[in-house]
């Protein structure tokens, strides 16, 4: 796999703590994440925006309720 050296240099810059490796592992789950993001705004175009963050505060709340479950001493 060839990168270009100079994009390279400007990524280790912006963090030194990074293998090439992670750098560019970073950069690909950046960008399927963008992708998947784009297709789910497609997909749910039509729909009101009002419903989309009532369902969006819904299920914060049942993963809120779930982890603070989870916290709860037997």
């Amino acid at each position: 796999m060839e990168i270009d050296l100079e994009l390279l240099e400007r990524l280790r810059k912006r963090r030194p703590e990074q293998s090439d490796r992670e750098l560019v592992e970073s950069l690909a789950r950046i960008q399927l994440g963008r992708e998947a993001t784009d297709r789910i705004r497609e997909a749910f175009a039509d729909v009101p925006e009002e419903e989309i963050e009532r369902e969006a505060v819904k299920g914060v709340r049942e993963v809120r309720s779930e982890m603070a479950a989870e916290q709860r001493p037997i």
